[in-house]
């Protein structure tokens, strides 16, 4: 695999192959080209060239910051700490990529002295002076800066007073953020999380640790989880399992590792308990670790007490795309429900698109019978 690659959006092609030509000058290899060979499968063929790559230089355009392909990509270079992004057009880049410095390249034509092509390639091969494999460990290379800009006192005023006001109108949101529509005959009323007490009796997964572990005992062991006592039902520490799933990657929403995600385009999954006993469960939480167009939005929950029978659904909810500071695990309650299996179905994420979402820890709460 090539040890650059470069994200673009299809109009930018051009573009994007003029830095690869000027790129592959220098001795390097880049990935660019979206043709995919025979047999495989695009998105498999593009996860590959994105691990393997040591560097992503993202080339933010105005049709670029409209791709969600093109953030997704943006998003999994940030999570290996190799992003290195361009802007080709004079446009700002996606809301959680700003804080990232980007090289100017708008007005560059593929000259070899272009003062801010340099200094794409000088964060490039700083990159790139790393061996493959320790992007987790290395400090991410500083873009080039932006050019400084001046702003009046009076300008300087508005922007506090709008922050401020962004600031409290976020709280307010957080704090009394309206109900998710249910779905079915029977609309069962479910809340998103808050900031407000935990009412008594519904305790919230305790945060950061991603999923329930069993109490030690005496001599250091942990011990089984009991019958009645509450816990997080999809843990595979506490008995959960993935019965059935639309794809393998699903089982990376109950690894308890919360820098790890899965795509759940579209699709679902469906979770037994211990020992494939019925629990009753009331809490349903999903992991938002910071905001994404990619981050699973929609989503409905049913039930059954045969795998391959007919599902009752409980409804259908959606999540807040921010992360919360207290719990970043966004809780969905309901009225208790036993059951035997659980099936989580993916429907949109927060473009409103079926397509590229991801899903990061899911935790169910209740007691086994």
């Amino acid at each position: 695999m090539a040890d650059i690659f470069i994200s673009y959006a299809s109009p930018d092609k051009e573009r994007a192959k003029a830095l690869t030509e000027r790129l592959s000058e220098r001795g390097h290899g880049v990935w660019w080209d979206r043709t995919i060979p025979p047999g495989r499968v695009f998105d498999e063929v593009i996860q590959e060239a994105l691990h393997e790559a040591r560097c992503v230089i993202v080339l933010w355009s105005a049709a670029s910051v409209k791709s969600n392909w093109v953030k997704t990509e943006a998003s999994e270079a940030v999570a290996q700490n190799k992003l290195v992004p361009a802007l080709i057009d004079a446009v700002l880049p996606p809301i959680e990529f700003k804080r990232i410095q980007s090289a100017d390249l708008s007005g560059w034509s593929g000259e070899d002295d272009h003062p801010e092509y340099l200094k794409l390639v000088s964060a490039v091969e700083q990159l790139l002076k790393y061996p493959p494999g320790a992007a987790a460990s290395r400090p991410l290379p500083q873009a080039p800066a932006a050019k400084p800009r001046t702003t009046s006192r009076l300008a300087t005023v508005k922007i506090v007073a709008l922050v401020g006001a962004i600031g409290l109108a976020a709280f307010a949101v957080m704090r009394w953020s309206a109900q998710p529509a249910q779905s079915g005959a029977q609309p069962l009323p479910a809340q998103t999380a808050r900031v407000a007490p935990e009412p008594t009796g519904v305790p919230a997964p305790a945060a950061p640790a991603a999923t329930a572990a069993p109490a030690p005992g005496a001599d250091g062991a942990a011990q089984p989880s009991a019958p009645g006592r509450r816990t997080n039902l999809l843990s595979p520490a506490e008995g959960g399992e993935i019965v059935t799933a639309s794809h393998e990657r699903w089982i990376m929403v109950v690894d308890g590792k919360e820098d790890t995600y899965a795509w759940v385009d579209s699709g679902e999954a469906v979770f037994a308990f211990k020992n494939g006993r019925a629990a009753t469960f009331d809490t349903f939480a999903v992991l938002i670790p910071s905001a994404s167009d990619t981050n699973l939005r929609d989503f409905e929950l049913l039930v059954a007490d045969d795998p391959g029978g007919v599902y009752r659904s409980i409804g259908t909810f959606s999540t807040q795309n921010m992360r919360i500071m207290r719990n970043p695990y966004q809780e969905f309650r309901f009225p208790p429900v036993k059951a035997r299996y659980l099936k989580v179905r993916s429907l949109k994420n927060h473009s409103g698109s079926a397509g590229a979402i991801t899903g990061y820890e899911f935790q169910l709460y209740g007691a086994v019978e």
